[in-house]
């Protein structure tokens, strides 16, 4: 990416105080300033303006305008040259050069309007040892990026009302209420969302019930749900451990959400996910677990290093952990879910703005408390404004995403590679969203 000058047109003949009107395809470069030149000989006494500029994207990125009025400021007719200081850009040559840096098999990254993508791209294979390219419109597995599309969906039952968003543990599970242990009985779907439950950690057995393939995927979270509630969590190293201040970071707390949500209306996480928020947004690529089939190379594999040898497979968690960290989307549909959070509606979904903005607020809510966390999202300063920020790995695959609401804006990255010590798929997907904010504020 350079700074360079480009003439982007001429206007002729241009009378005295009018305004012309013009456009260019800006789709590979970023424009930093734009300028009228009066195209005169020496000597003449000559000015001319820009006296507006606007950006238009008609929903493909090859089709991004930058549309300007120029004015003749002057007394006679001239040739005026309209010229753009603009930082050439290509998606793809960034892509590519990340995938090289940090020798992952494939990644791909998206920058997110509330009108739409402004621009999508991937690059690399889809499977270790094979030849077959990523597509743009493949699926990649989101991890616990997924925290978010959970809790989305209780805000849009709690609109309904089918589920309260205030709703506590043996509110849900009555018949427990007297038995949980204590440290649950006030615990809301907030504080769970928060991850400041004060679970610290997830048991064996625990784990079993999640994995236990004798029962449904529903009954298996009531079982974890059950067992979570009624043991002890304290930990002797853990000084402070109050439930609602300690904050420990634990799919355990969206396991149990989601056991919630399912034991309240009857239906299944999985189910009310489609209903309620893929079928609405039209995310028509969403689904669970690990992309694709095992048999073929029609979508990407997730893949390992941790061995010492880059190793490709299928592999996930357990469906009963789903809620923390098992959707799949491609780049495209994972944009619209981000969309919906930048002006609260996409597709036939709606959020109000109270939802939106409970959504969008840690807890609890002083920003004083380290690890300011709510709703699926870690929430940071930006630009003077909240935003929002997640990373996901099942360790074979990794995503990050920024999403800056008051400028209407998101930043994805994708990789079909775990991070740390199972790959470098944390390290490309950071520099992705890097180098999209850099294209994004000239920085």
């Amino acid at each position: 990416m350079a700074l360079q000058g480009v003439k982007i047109l001429t206007f002729t003949n241009v009378q005295p105080g009018a305004t012309v009107h013009g456009w260019w395809n800006n789709a590979n470069s970023e424009v930093y300033r734009l300028n009228a030149w009066p195209n005169v000989a020496a000597g003449v006494n000559a000015s001319a303006e820009i006296t507006a500029i606007n950006g238009k994207v008609h929903g493909n990125p090859s089709e991004r305008e930058l549309h300007f009025d120029v004015k003749n400021t002057g007394a006679t007719a001239i040739d005026i040259d309209v010229w753009a200081l603009a930082w050439n850009w290509s998606l793809q040559d960034m892509l590519d050069s990340v995938r090289a840096e940090f020798g992952v098999p494939a990644l791909g990254g998206a920058t997110v309007t509330a009108q739409g993508i402004k621009e999508v791209g991937v690059s690399g294979i889809r499977k270790h040892g094979s030849s077959v390219p990523v597509e743009t419109g493949d699926r990649w597995h989101l991890g616990s990026d997924t925290k978010a599309m959970t809790a989305t969906l209780l805000a849009v039952l709690a609109q309904k009302g089918m589920v309260g968003m205030d709703t506590t543990v043996p509110q849900a599970f009555p018949e427990w209420s007297q038995s949980m242990k204590s440290m649950f009985k006030d615990a809301t779907f907030e504080r769970l969302m928060a991850h400041r439950s004060a679970i610290l950690n997830m048991s064996a057995e625990e784990s079993a019930a999640l994995s236990d393939t004798s029962k449904t995927v529903t009954e298996r979270r009531r079982k974890f749900a059950q067992l979570v509630t009624h043991r002890e969590h304290d930990d002797p190293e853990v000084i402070f451990d109050a439930p609602g201040f300690i904050f420990s970071y634990q799919n355990s707390n969206y396991v149990l959400a989601a056991a919630m949500m399912e034991r309240i209306t009857g239906k299944s996480w999985e189910d009310m996910m489609k209903t309620e928020l893929f079928q609405p947004l039209g995310m028509t690529t969403a689904g669970f677990g690990a992309p694709g089939s095992a048999n073929d190379v029609e979508e990407p594999w997730g893949h390992s290093d941790a061995s010492g040898q880059r190793v490709a497979t299928k592999g996930d968690n357990t469906p009963g952990l789903g809620p923390a960290g098992t959707v799949h989307a491609s780049l495209q549909d994972w944009a619209k879910f981000i969309r919906l959070h930048l002006d609260g509606s996409e597709g036939s979904l709606t959020l109000s703005a109270t939802s939106l903005t409970r959504l969008h607020t840690q807890w609890p809510p002083n920003t004083l408390y380290m690890n300011r966390y709510g709703w699926g999202w870690i929430m940071f300063d930006d630009f003077g404004a909240v935003a929002l920020g997640h990373d996901g790995s099942n360790t074979l695959w990794y995503c990050s995403c920024q999403v800056l609401p008051g400028k209407g804006l998101a930043f994805l990255a994708v990789s079909n590679i775990g991070g740390g010590n199972f790959g470098n798929g944390g390290l490309a997907c950071g520099k992705i969203i890097q180098k999209l904010r850099e294209r994004q504020f000239q920085m």
